[in-house]
């Protein structure tokens, strides 16, 4: 559940694991203000329930001699600063009844990284204060933090007797409050176009959830709507993910583009820091409010270590500004695509790729494209890659972003000297430093000698999306990953069958991507691939309509369709941003395939 920056990760009763264990709990901005929250009903079995973005329903009986004597409903809305909790109890027998009703609640206050496993290792930790319903704590940069629970009806711990008939209600309000978080508005809205909303009323049931995940995902800031990365691990705006999901959705919401650029340009690098990454124009990677960031114990308050938002900043940019045919925002933030689009520049190797950033990642990430897990880069024997490699679709990103970066100047009457120049030559160089005959595709990545890491992938799949690619090489790529190695059924596994580090089920080696497929979608229809893109389509959709409330999740197991279900990764985020957004920028490439067809039938 989530309601603008407060969110709730609970098990299917809609309480939380006992004693906080596990990464259950009601959390504000990275901190989890109840580690503990329960009703105690001893006897009483849920039986049916319906959930929502902000509010949860369960139906619960008491049964004696095959029939119910005591019936509870129980509504949990959120809110952005808290929830509301009703528990209401009906006696449906002809006798009267006594029922005993407990509150067990706690609130530890661990940063969200605690609560995934991570141990504290410079900073100490305050066990919080609590007085009755009421926790307050105080972390080691001074920031204070409070939970309040107000209980209306009821103390906490109870034995109900109800006559025949009779109903009670009970109410508990909770309230959460941090000086790090501030003052908690109201979620946004999207802001979807007329057409949008139209295609909305009228399409598919995972599409519907499609939309419904988008806008449960946003965040509020000054600057309009912000989008969270996913549930419940990355509720905080990511660079990559939000453009990506930005560029998915730019025809049907065109001003939640504007505001993602216009957030990211307030976190955009302005020096040089190791430990954060951060360099003079960098595009930052992620940005979190938790105490382990904060305290700088982990380097993510505002962390840098992405090789390929900085571009993607500049083609959103550009790209917002051909779908609205309005230059304000390009103007407005000029300064800043163009220092992102300087930074892509400065960090090209003599060979002319964006690698990795030199130095030590330290307690960063190792590997700084999108596939970035520690073991995401490997060899054709297996063996990990390690240093500045250059990985295949950030050269195919940085290509588009000097192109968008010309189409920028252009437009605002901008001198663009070799933009277009550099692209087409990078273009040439990525088909004639990375493609190997041997895998019939492009390869992952060069290392820093030039070395190929021959292994087929799914990241060239993003070349088609980037128009890196000459027509013709496009249709030998599309027609590689649509091989059964690669091609699951569902979607493009990350990582072919054959190679030595494929695993089904592991996060970057072998499963399935929904916005690493829909990139390749995307691409497809690009190119006028239509075959392959309608195969895609479908695969895509179908995922979607296979799993629990037609929810495409952040990613699934790589086993062949037909074979197993849509087996789901152990920490998947459900719904993730670019999941939910990549069906929806398919569906909106085949409302466009739909139409040129539609249009050249009517001049034939």
């Amino acid at each position: 559940m989530k309601c603008n920056r407060c969110f709730a990760s609970l098990l299917p009763d809609g309480g939380t694991a006992p004693d906080g264990d596990g990464f259950t709990g009601f959390f504000l901005d990275d901190t989890r203000h109840l580690s503990r929250y329960a009703w105690i009903l001893p006897d009483f079995v849920v039986l049916a329930g319906a959930d929502g973005s902000a509010r949860a329903e369960r139906h619960l009986s008491r049964f004696r001699e095959h029939a119910q004597e005591m019936r509870a409903r129980r509504i949990l809305t959120l809110r952005p600063d808290g929830f509301d909790d009703l528990l209401e109890i009906v006696n449906e027998d002809t006798v009267p009844h006594e029922v005993r009703v407990r509150l067990d609640a706690e609130a530890d206050f661990r940063d969200i990284f605690e609560t995934r496993g991570r141990e504290r290792e410079t900073i100490g930790y305050n066990p919080p204060r609590r007085e009755g319903w009421s926790w307050d704590y105080l972390a080691q940069d001074g920031v204070r933090a409070s939970t309040i629970l107000t209980l209306k009806g009821w103390d906490g711990d109870e034995v109900l007797r109800l006559a025949p008939g009779e109903a009670q209600v009970l109410r508990v309000a909770a309230r959460f409050a941090s000086d790090a978080s501030g003052p908690q508005p109201s979620a946004p809205e999207a802001g979807w176009t007329d057409g949008a909303l139209a295609a909305r009323a009228s399409a598919s049931a995972p599409v519907r959830q499609a939309f419904e995940d988008v806008e449960m995902l946003l965040l509020s800031s000054p600057d309009g709507p912000r989008i969270a990365a996913g549930l419940p691990n990355f509720v905080t705006m990511f660079g990559r993910d939000s453009l990506l999901t930005s560029a998915f959705v730019l025809d049907l919401a065109p001003s939640l583009a504007a505001s993602t650029l216009r957030s990211l340009a307030r976190y955009q690098g302005t020096k040089h820091d190791p430990v954060t990454r951060e360099m003079p124009g960098a595009i930052p990677h992620e940005i979190r409010m938790g105490e382990l960031s904060r305290t700088g114990e982990l380097p993510f308050g505002c962390y840098y270590g992405t090789s390929d938002a900085s571009a993607l900043y500049v083609i959103l940019a550009r790209d917002h500004l051909r779908v609205t045919g309005d230059a304000t925002v390009a103007r407005e933030l000029a300064d800043h695509w163009g220092a992102a689009l300087d930074w892509c520049r400065s960090e090209r190797t003599p060979d002319g790729f964006l690698r990795y950033p030199a130095g030590e990642h330290g307690r960063g990430l190792a590997n700084t494209s999108w596939k970035d897990s520690d073991d995401s880069m490997s060899h054709a024997d297996g063996r990990l890659a390690h240093g500045r490699l250059a990985v295949v679709e950030v050269q195919g990103y940085l290509a588009a972003a000097l192109d968008a970066g010309a189409d920028l100047n252009e437009a605002l009457g901008r001198e663009f000297g070799t933009l277009r120049q550099e692209a087409a030559e990078l273009r040439t160089a990525i088909d004639s430093h990375f493609w190997s005959d041997r895998i019939g595709m492009h390869a992952l990545a060069l290392t820093e000698g030039g070395e190929r890491l021959e292994v087929a992938s799914s990241n060239p799949g993003h070349l088609l999306w980037a128009g890196a690619l000459t027509p013709e090489r496009a249709a030998e790529v599309a027609g590689r990953l649509m091989r059964d190695d690669l091609w699951s059924g569902w979607g493009l596994r990350t990582l072919a069958t054959g190679e030595e580090r494929y695993r089904p089920l592991s996060y970057h080696n072998g499963s399935v991507w929904p916005h690493d497929t829909g990139l390749f979608a995307v691409g497809l229809a690009r190119y006028g691939l239509q075959a392959p893109f309608e195969a895609v389509a479908e695969g895509l959709r179908d995922l979607a309509a296979m799993l629990p409330d037609h929810r495409l999740p952040e990613l699934v197991g790589g086993y062949e369709r037909g074979v197993l279900p849509p087996l789901p990764y152990l920490e998947t985020c459900i719904p993730q941003a670019w999941a939910a957004a990549a069906l929806l920028g398919v569906e909106q490439a085949a409302w466009a395939l739909e139409a040129s067809k539609s249009e050249q039938k009517s001049k034939g």
